[in-house]
């Protein structure tokens, strides 16, 4: 079966058609599912012909301009005059890598593309007439990609002496580039050199020249970027704008020309002096548009072309591999201590955030070089087994994992959620003793949650309505209260819960601090800022505790998107979007959802303080707040009354510019005819976005644990929360513990602010500062 007949491929290629209509696709597939269809079929092929096994790996990719991946990849084992190499780091040309990802003049790279340059890293295998390395040795690979384990040539292999950092030794390639650039100056020793540009090449050809017997170097660079890793090395440093006399009178006898700037030659004609020899060993990215014939003449200068691709025209012509003798060359200097490279690839990325590397490539000017640092990949995602007659994987970018759920490492084929699944109430510790004011809609749902949690006790509620508060306390065995007056002096009620119309809030919140009662108030913290201000300023000279009850904040998805965030899968915040949206009855404005109470406090803007914003949405400005800690610096906002009976706003669209320079949008109905509650909540920043609401996803150009990069994921399985009883369990804990409670009087008071400033902006027309207006209060 030696894998060179029409046969074989014949099989593969109906072993892919197979695989591709198991997964779905159609002939028609995608371009990606062709990509993928062919490397699966390649890898097989090879590795036939071979008659070697297949390894597993991971390589950077390029599908498309712009867009990068960490995908997976086999690689056949070695055969014939080849070895195999597990890959310890790779290294970036930057300018080159750069030019190539954004498709500059003079790259002919085509997607997809697997980038890449020289590498380091440990034989595995080699074919049975390669003798100059064996397994377990240290070896630099040239010209390959990034990719975690690799076959190449075995002319292309270079044992790394003893002492060679595996970063420098990585830059082989690089190695060469250079020095033979530097070989062609034909430098004497002591002989002053000038180097045009400070990037990677540039920086390297300056160091070899220094390191094989050359005076003085000066660099030459369009800007200070990269100062600093000229002058690390002795060099002078000249800007070509700044220090224009200085470089006509530096008269060099060498000069090597080291960018991709395609002007850059009439610096380094302007740099040489008479009968200089001037090196071009950078690829410029465009054409010369006026070539200094001139002054190259009048100056008799020589001009080397200098490209690396010579060497093996060189080859030719002496029978001596050049690429061998240039890459031992740099190995030797490198061993000899006449050479340090490793600070010019300081720059050490984890595999997994190509894609952002590259993104930050794209824009960055301080980069001189960058690595691959292939060891942060779990050792069975570097290098594993492959099988010939696997299928290929055929999902594609951005693979929602609702469909193929991906189990972090040592948890394979089971699904597990991003939230640990504990018992919420774990730790919980002293015993809170609530009385409770208000037994209508949200009376009863608190009621409902202070009984479900393990060190919280419903004593005694009050209402108006005494009927409502006799069916609580039958309900769940507390008394009915005949007064509040009554309530607030009894003296096994430790905290009291503000049920009760948001007006309510600020007077009855002060008497319950005065009483020496912890105030928990539903959400919002009053009716206007005033109000709450003066609530918060009473519980601080009574010295009990004031919270604002925004459960919210314990949803399951809530509580990853956290950890995410704080984790860095978004970077900054840079965005946020919420929508809101459902149908309020009529009926609601006169007895809420429920029709247990009757009262048309919900459309007076005296009581309830607003409409949609402060009822609903006031969750969600807490949320924001919560999940990415971004406070919001300025607010414009409209809002419209839809509902003919009701002084408050059914609809609020508001923009949101916050301190850290984020925007968001918010918009909010309770009108929308037809539409139940649902929400839309979207983070956002330059490292990634997670949709919060309605399907919990992320995706990040990040390497966090349990997650893939540039993938679109689930939470995964999300456990079931009581978030009511969370509360007021972790609330009476804090209390117990002497400790601040997760959400205070300040947080309150920030949703309260951002509340009022989206009024004040909607009557005025004018954009309105939160922050402005808490200190207007003197809160």
């Amino acid at each position: 079966m030696g894998g060179r007949g029409p046969g074989v491929k014949k099989f593969l290629n109906q072993q892919a058609n197979v695989g591709l209509a198991k997964l779905g696709h159609s002939p028609a597939m995608t371009r990606d599912a062709k990509r993928e269809a062919w490397w699966w079929l390649q890898a097989r092929s090879e590795a036939l012909k071979r008659r070697t096994r297949l390894l597993s790996g991971h390589a950077v990719v390029w599908p498309a301009p712009g867009l990068t991946e960490l995908v997976r990849v086999e690689v056949p084992e070695a055969g014939d005059g080849e070895v195999t190499v597990e890959v310890l780091t790779s290294v970036v040309s930057s300018g080159t890598e750069r030019a190539q990802y954004l498709r500059l003049a003079n790259t002919s790279v085509g997607f997809p593309h697997r980038p890449g340059y020289s590498a380091a890293g440990v034989v595995l295998a080699a074919g049975l007439d390669v003798s100059k390395v064996q397994p377990g040795d240290l070896v630099a690979v040239r010209s390959v990609p990034h990719m975690s384990v690799v076959t190449a040539p075995a002319s292309s292999v270079h044992c790394v002496p003893a002492g060679v950092p595996v970063e420098a030794a990585a830059a082989v390639q690089l190695g060469v580039i250079c020095g033979q650039g530097v070989r062609r100056a034909a430098v004497e020793p002591g002989q002053p050199v000038c180097v045009i540009g400070a990037g990677l090449v540039g920086a390297l050809a300056q160091r070899l020249a220094t390191a094989t017997g050359a005076g003085a170097v000066t660099m030459i660079a369009r800007s200070h970027a990269k100062e600093a890793i000229a002058r690390a090395e002795g060099a002078r440093f000249l800007a070509a704008d700044a220090d224009k006399g200085e470089i006509e009178a530096l008269a060099a006898s060498v000069v090597i020309e080291a960018t991709g700037d395609p002007e850059a030659l009439a610096l380094a004609v302007e740099a040489a002096g008479p009968g200089a020899r001037v090196v071009l060993l950078g690829s410029p990215r465009g054409v010369t548009a006026d070539v200094p014939l001139d002054a190259i003449r009048a100056k008799r200068l020589v001009l080397i072309g200098a490209h690396v691709d010579t060497l093996g025209h060189e080859s030719r012509l002496t029978g001596i591999d050049m690429y061998e003798q240039e890459a031992q060359a740099f190995l030797d200097l490198l061993a000899g201590g006449r050479l340090s490279v490793s600070d010019l690839f300081a720059v050490a990325i984890d595999p997994r955030e190509a894609d952002a590397f590259y993104r930050r490539l794209a824009g960055a000017r301080d980069i001189v070089g960058a690595r691959f640092d292939w060891t942060r990949l779990a050792a069975e995602e570097r290098i594993g087994k492959g099988r010939l007659w696997r299928l290929p994987d055929l999902s594609g970018r951005g693979t929602d994992v609702r469909r193929r759920p991906l189990p972090p490492k040592g948890c394979r084929g089971r699904r597990v959620s991003l939230v640990d699944r504990i018992d919420p109430f774990a730790g919980a510790s002293g015993r809170l003793r609530i009385g409770l004011f208000g037994c209508g809609d949200i009376g009863v749902q608190n009621a409902a949650a202070i009984v479900a949690a393990p060190n919280v006790e419903l004593v005694a509620c009050y209402d108006p309505a005494g009927a409502l508060a006799e069916d609580v306390a039958r309900t769940h065995g507390a008394e009915a209260a005949p007064t509040s007056d009554a309530l607030l002096g009894n003296d096994g009620v430790d905290a009291v819960v503000l049920s009760v119309p948001h007006d309510l809030h600020g007077p009855l919140g002060a008497e319950a601090a005065a009483a020496g009662k912890h105030v928990v108030v539903e959400k919002p913290l009053a009716e206007n800022l005033e109000s709450g201000a003066e609530l918060v300023r009473a519980a601080e000279r009574a010295g009990v505790v004031l919270s604002v009850c925004f459960p919210h904040r314990y949803q399951p998805e809530m509580v990853v998107a956290r950890r995410l965030i704080e984790a860095g899968a978004l970077g900054e915040l840079a965005g946020v979007l919420l929508n809101f949206f459902m149908d309020k009855p009529s009926s609601y404005w006169v007895g809420g959802f429920s029709g247990r109470a009757h009262s048309d406090w919900r459309s007076s803007r005296e009581q309830a303080g607003g409409g949609v914003l402060i009822m609903n949405l006031s969750h969600y400005l807490d949320l924001v707040r919560y999940l990415t800690g971004a406070e919001a610096d300025v607010v414009t906002a409209r809002t419209q009354v839809a509902e003919p009976t009701a002084e408050v706003e059914d609809a609020v669209s508001v923009t949101v510019g916050y301190a850290n320079g984020a925007l968001g949008s918010l918009f909010g109905t309770a009108a929308l005819r037809g539409s139940g509650p649902t929400s839309e909540l979207r983070l956002w920043g330059p490292d990634g976005h997670i949709a919060v609401e309605p399907d919990p996803l992320v995706y990040t150009l990040r390497a966090l644990d349990g997650l893939r990069t540039n993938r679109w994921q689930t939470f995964g399985r999300l456990p079931p929360a009581n978030i009511r009883a969370i509360y007021f369990s972790r609330l009476a804990t804090a209390i117990d513990r002497g400790e601040s409670p997760d959400i205070d009087g300040t947080d309150g008071l920030a949703v309260q602010a951002f509340i009022e400033a989206a009024y004040r902006s909607s009557a005025s027309g004018h954009s309105v500062s939160p922050g402005a207006l808490v200190q207007e209060v003197g809160a």
